[in-house]
C-alpha cells in the first residue's frame, strides 16, 4: 500500500511539474537625401467615429502591372532606433529592422538576430522574408491599405504612389533621421477617372519606437467609410530557427477593456470564433517574445478580423509547422493619428509609451498588457515591477547581467533564510514522529467504529499531527511561489537578458550552447535533496525523489534560457549552504533536547 502511495506520489510529481509549463506559457548603398518636411508641431487629430462593419478580406488577385506610371522607389528611413524600407508600390513597409534598443534617454546597446552572435552579428528583421509571403500566398504586407472591396484592394496594392517632400528622383533614396528630429513621409495617390484620393502620412521620431500613420482617403469627394490598415504578418524576429516554449512563434495580441488577450497562430487557424474579437479594441498587435508591432487607434475599435496561415518551415533537415499572423485594424479616413509601436516589450519602454500615448489620445491606454506573464499574472504582475527594477539596478553596479542575478539570488535567498529553517524544522519533526505515526496507524487497521481503542488512538495520531505536521514545512515555501512564479516570468520575458553575455554564455535568454548549466543545476539538486530534511524517513523513498525530481527538471530546463538556469544553480548552492546550517543548528538542538530529557529523567541525588 505504501508503495502504491509512492508511486502516486511520483505520478502526481510529474503532473504538477510538468503542469508548470502549461500554467505559466503563459497565460520574424544608397542616395542620401535630407530634404523632407520636418514635423516642427506636436498636434494632435480629433478622431473621427470609426465604422462598426467588419473587415472583409479582398478575395481578388493583385495586378502584376503597375495601376499608373509614377516609377517605382524604395524608401529607406534611418533612426538611431531603427531602419524602414518602403516600397512605393502599395505603400507598404519591406522591411523593418530594430537596430539599437533605447535605455532611459539615451539610445543604449546595439540589438541583432537571434541566428547571430556579437562576433556575427545579423540584422534583427521583424518583418517575413519575401519567399516565407510566398511559400505561404499571404500577399498583405505590413501598412497595407484594405478596404473590403476586392477591386479597389487590388488596385491599392499594385499602384505605384508618388513620394511627397523628397527632391531627389532616384530609385533608392534614404531619409536619415538625426537624434531629436521628426520628419514626415507622404505617400500620395491619385485616379482622376473615379476620383479617388489617397495621402499617407508617417511620422517619425529619432529617441521613439512610436511612429504615427495617418491616411485621408476621399472618393467622389466625400471620405471613405470603410477602411482598414495592415498589422503584420508574424512579426518578430525573424532569425529564430525553431520556435519553442522559450521563444514564442508570433502571436497576436489585444485590448478590450483594459484586459490584454493572447491567441497563438495554431488557436486562430483550428478555431473559427477566434478569428473575430469581441468587444471595443483599445490596441491590438502581432508579437513574439521579445518585439511588437501594436496599433493604437484614435478611440477603441470594433469589427476586428484576424487571420492565421499555416506553412511549413524546415531549416537544417528538421520541419516544423508555422503560422502568419496578421490583422487589420480600422482606422478614420480624415487623416486622424493612428500610433504604431514597433519595437522591443520592454518593460520600462512599455510603460513610457503608454504614457505618451495616454497623454496623446487621451484615455487609458496599457500596452505592458504585450508582455505575457502567463495564467498567474495577477499574481506575477505587480511583484514583476519591483523585480526588473532590482536586476536593472544591480546590472549597472556590475556591468553584468549575469553577475546581477547571481547576486539578486544570494539576497532572495537570503531573505527566506528564516522561512527554510521553519521548513525544515517541521520537516524534521514530521520525520522523526514518522515511525510512532506509521505504529499508531498499524494499531487503528481493523478495529471497529465502536471500539474506544480507536478513539483513543485518534486522539494520539491528532496529537502528533500537531505536533509535527508535514504541511507545516510546506507553507513556508509556499508563501514563496508567488515571487517565484515573478522572477521566472521575468527572466524568460525581459528583452534585458537578451543577447547579454555572461562566461562562456553568448546569450542569457537563450539555451546554453554547451548545456553545462542544466546538468550542474541538476546535479546540484541532486545534492540538495540528500541533504534536506524530508517528511518521511524510508531512505528508499529520499533517494527516488533526489533522482526523479531533479531529471524530470533536468528534462524540462534543458532548452531553458541561461538566465534562468543561472538562477536556479546559484539558488542550489546558496541553499546547499544555507541547509548546512540550518541541519548543524537543528542537530544542536536535538542534542541539547535529548540531554535535557535525561538529566530529568536521572534526578542529581
Amino acid at each position: 500500500m505504501e508503495q502504491k502511495r509512492l508511486l502516486l506520489a511520483f505520478i502526481l510529481s510529474a503532473i504538477i511539474l510538468f503542469g508548470w509549463t502549461y500554467l505559466f506559457d503563459p497565460k520574424p548603398q544608397q542616395q542620401k537625401n535630407s530634404s523632407v518636411s520636418a514635423d516642427s508641431a506636436n498636434t494632435s487629430a480629433t478622431p473621427s467615429p470609426e465604422s462598426n462593419q467588419d473587415i472583409h478580406k479582398s478575395q481578388s488577385q493583385v495586378s502584376a502591372s503597375p495601376a499608373n506610371s509614377a516609377q517605382r522607389r524604395v524608401i529607406t528611413v534611418n533612426t538611431p532606433l531603427y531602419r524602414i524600407n518602403f516600397d512605393s508600390r502599395g505603400a507598404v513597409a519591406t522591411s523593418w529592422i530594430i537596430t539599437h534598443y533605447r535605455e532611459s534617454n539615451h539610445v543604449g546597446r546595439k540589438l541583432y538576430s537571434a541566428t547571430g552572435d556579437i562576433d556575427n552579428q545579423h540584422p534583427l528583421e521583424l518583418i517575413p522574408s519575401e519567399d516565407v509571403l510566398k511559400n505561404s500566398s499571404e500577399s498583405i504586407l505590413p501598412l497595407q491599405l484594405l478596404t473590403g472591396e476586392g477591386g479597389l484592394d487590388s488596385y491599392l496594392a499594385s499602384s505605384t504612389y508618388t513620394i511627397g517632400g523628397i527632391e531627389s528622383q532616384n530609385e533608392k533614396v534614404e531619409i536619415d533621421i538625426k537624434p531629436n528630429e521628426n520628419k514626415v513621409l507622404e505617400f500620395l495617390l491619385r485616379d482622376e477617372a473615379t476620383n479617388t484620393e489617397v495621402v499617407k502620412s508617417l511620422r517619425f521620431k529619432a529617441d521613439s519606437y512610436i511612429v504615427d500613420v495617418g491616411v485621408k482617403f476621399t472618393r467622389g469627394g466625400k471620405l471613405l467609410p470603410n477602411l482598414n490598415l495592415a498589422i503584420g504578418p508574424s512579426i518578430g524576429d525573424q532569425g529564430i530557427s525553431q520556435y519553442s516554449f522559450y521563444a514564442v512563434a508570433p502571436e497576436f495580441v489585444f485590448d478590450v477593456d483594459g484586459d490584454a488577450s493572447i491567441h497563438t497562430g495554431q488557436q486562430i487557424s483550428e478555431s473559427r470564433d477566434l478569428q473575430k474579437v469581441q468587444g471595443a479594441v483599445n490596441w491590438l498587435a502581432i508579437s513574439d517574445t521579445y518585439f511588437a508591432m501594436a496599433a493604437v487607434p484614435p478611440s477603441p475599435v470594433q469589427g476586428i478580423e484576424v487571420r492565421s496561415i499555416k506553412y511549413s518551415h524546415e531549416i537544417g533537415g528538421v520541419k516544423e509547422d508555422r503560422y502568419l499572423v496578421s490583422t487589420s485594424l480600422p482606422i478614420p479616413a480624415d487623416g486622424s493619428l493612428t500610433k504604431l509601436y514597433v519595437g522591443p516589450k520592454d518593460h520600462d519602454l512599455l510603460l513610457e509609451a503608454s504614457d505618451t500615448l495616454e497623454t496623446s489620445l487621451n484615455r487609458p491606454v496599457d500596452l505592458e498588457g504585450l508582455i505575457n506573464y502567463g495564467w498567474l499574472g495577477i499574481i506575477a504582475r505587480p511583484l514583476a515591477t519591483p523585480i526588473f527594477w532590482s536586476l536593472k539596478s544591480l546590472s549597472r553596479m556590475t556591468g553584468s547581467y549575469g553577475i546581477a542575478i547571481i547576486l539578486f539570488t544570494i539576497i532572495i535567498y537570503s531573505l527566506f533564510f528564516p522561512l527554510k529553517w521553519r521548513s525544515s524544522k517541521a520537516m524534521k519533526k514530521a520525520q522523526k514522529h514518522a515511525p510512532k505515526m506509521k505504529e499508531v496507524q498499524e494499531k487503528m487497521k481493523g478495529l471497529k467504529q465502536t471500539d474506544p481503542r480507536l478513539k483513543e488512538l485518534q486522539m494520539e495520531q491528532l496529537k502528533l499531527m500537531k505536533e509535527a505536521n508535514p504541511l507545516g514545512g510546506c507553507l513556508p515555501l509556499l508563501i514563496q511561489m508567488p515571487f517565484i512564479i515573478a522572477l521566472y516570468t521575468v527572466i524568460t520575458v525581459s528583452i534585458d537578458f537578451r543577447q547579454s553575455s555572461f562566461l562562456w554564455m553568448p546569450d542569457l535568454s537563450a539555451a546554453d550552447p554547451y548545456r553545462l548549466l542544466p546538468i550542474l543545476m541538476a546535479g546540484s539538486m541532486v545534492v540538495l535533496q540528500f541533504i534536506t530534511p524530508a517528511p518521511t524517513a524510508d531512505p528508499l523513498q529520499r533517494k527516488m525523489m533526489a533522482v526523479v525530481l531533479p531529471a524530470v527538471m533536468l528534462y524540462m530546463l534543458w532548452t531553458a534560457p541561461a538566465g534562468l538556469l543561472v538562477y536556479w544553480f546559484v539558488g542550489n548552492i546558496v541553499g546547499f549552504a544555507q541547509q548546512l546550517i540550518i541541519n548543524r543548528l537543528v542537530k544542536t538542538e536535538d542534542d541539547g533536547g535529548s540531554q535535557l530529557l535525561q538529566e530529568s529523567a536521572n534526578p542529581i541525588k
